[in-house]
């Protein structure tokens, strides 16, 4: 085969390939807008239900999630491209669903982790099998005066795109017929026609632009012929001649905008390093305790609501614990406020360095302090509070001396999660109970709250 055949087997070729690629693209693209409205759809359902969730979340009604979760499985019946909804607290439990089995999961997939720590919404396909389905995430974050918010979480829906594929077929299967029909007369009437009206001044067109596009802006088209080809010809070679005159300004005012963009891009990720920080102090603010770096009362109080509630539910363990410094005022008259401080101070170290990463400590107020033991039976809480109890018996405490006995000791109350118990304060109030008979019995002991028996008096 000549070289002219094989340049004019070659153009028809790449005009057949071309027709098929478009027709490829038509259909990709026709593809990827039905996915976009999958997805508008997704957030619109996710942002509906977004504000309802936070509400919830941020005042620990896990009851409303429930109810909101009941009602969204009801109209799923009616729209089958949603398989199905959660929602997730911060530490990827799942504390709603449209499957109620899924209550209480920690989720800990990449999707999942990477949803959590986003500000934003993310979209991702997977396959399920043979099916392809779309995760589409949103963060659960309330705004605070300028501030990123406070995130309570993170709502997920999975959205099938099964029958989306099955009607992509079946267009892609026939219209790649028609499109292999229609390449194939285009490239019969190109053949004869490209060499004798296109293919050499093409080539020149092409050889010029080759030349412009390696940097010779000196390059010129030689198209002798009359027509829109010659008008192509002598057009194109205007535009090379003023692209030239126009390439050395560009550059220099690229220069200068790429300086003042670096400039901006310096200051703004100045600004969003500092308030990050601050966001970061106020939330360490409002959850710990200066002194001791526990958790505070009030977060505490909000964590014991929704961990009782969470434990209501599941019929599972809950265990707190009440803790006292024994004559911690006698230790503070002898040795003073900074003295008693540093006490306070290594009694925080003592309860984290022995409690597990699942319980949360804090300090309650003054020289209390306060676990919660998530699902935690009684003879293992009180294990940890024997435990606790021995180390700080043990614990080399400064000025020691001044306390009875020559030893600074500490008493505890433990109390188990019981059916009979409606409220948080009952779980406190019997933690409470107990440490106050650990004090009466003598301190430096653990006492247990043993709920009364049915028709004893409170």
């Amino acid at each position: 085969m000549s070289t002219r055949m094989r340049v004019l087997t070659a153009g028809v070729g790449m005009m057949v390939l071309a027709m098929l690629s478009m027709g490829f693209f038509m259909m990709n693209r026709q593809q990827e807008v039905h996915e976009e409205e999958i997805e508008a759809r997704a957030r619109v359902l996710l942002a509906a239900i977004s504000a309802p969730c936070v509400s919830a979340l941020a005042a620990n009604h896990i009851e409303e999630l429930d109810r909101l979760m009941e009602a969204f499985q009801e109209g799923l019946e009616t729209d089958a491209s949603i398989e199905w909804v959660t929602v997730l607290d911060t530490d990827l439990r799942v504390v709603g669903h449209t499957d109620n089995h899924k209550y209480g999961q920690i989720w800990s997939d990449e999707f999942t982790v990477l949803a959590s720590a986003h500000p934003v919404v993310l979209t991702r396909i997977i396959e399920v099998g043979k099916d392809r389905s779309m995760l589409v995430s949103m963060p659960l974050s309330t705004a605070l005066d300028g501030l990123p918010g406070i995130r309570w979480g993170t709502v997920i829906a999975r959205m099938g795109l099964s029958r989306l594929d099955q009607h992509s077929a079946g267009i892609w299967a026939g219209s790649l017929r028609n499109i292999g029909l229609f390449a194939l007369v285009t490239a019969l009437l190109l053949f004869f026609v490209l060499e004798r009206l296109f293919l050499r001044p093409v080539a020149r067109l092409s050889e010029a632009a080759n030349a412009i596009k390696s940097g010779q802006l000196s390059a010129r088209a030689d198209v002798r012929r009359s027509g829109e080809l010659g008008a192509l010809g002598g057009t194109f070679n205007g535009m090379a001649e003023e692209l030239e005159k126009l390439t050395g300004s560009l550059q220099k005012r690229v220069d200068e905008r790429t300086e003042k963009l670096n400039a901006a891009n310096l200051e703004l990720s100045t600004t969003a390093a500092q308030l990050k920080e601050a966001n970061e102090q106020l939330e360490q603010l409002v959850r710990t305790d200066p002194l001791t770096g526990l958790f505070n009362r009030r977060h505490m109080d909000e964590t014991l609501e929704f961990h009782f509630a969470l434990a209501r539910r599941g019929k599972r363990a809950l265990a707190f614990v009440m803790m006292d410094v024994d004559y911690f005022k006698s230790y503070n008259d002898a040795n003073g406020h900074p003295a008693g401080d540093v006490v306070l101070t290594m009694v925080g170290e003592l309860l984290s360095s022995r409690l597990r990463k699942t319980d949360i400590p804090c300090r309650y107020g003054g020289e209390e302090f306060a676990v919660m033991l998530p699902d935690t039976d009684s003879p293992f809480a009180l294990q940890v509070a024997e435990d606790i109890r021995r180390q700080v018996e043990n614990e080399p405490f400064p000025l020691q001396q001044s306390q009875p006995g020559g030893v600074l000791t500490i008493s505890i109350g433990v109390a188990q999660l019981t059916h009979e118990m409606d409220e948080p304060g009952q779980l406190l109030e019997a933690a409470d109970q107990a440490l106050y008979d650990a004090k009466k019995g003598g301190r430096n002991q653990v006492a247990v709250w043993n709920a009364p028996a049915p028709g004893d008096s409170a």
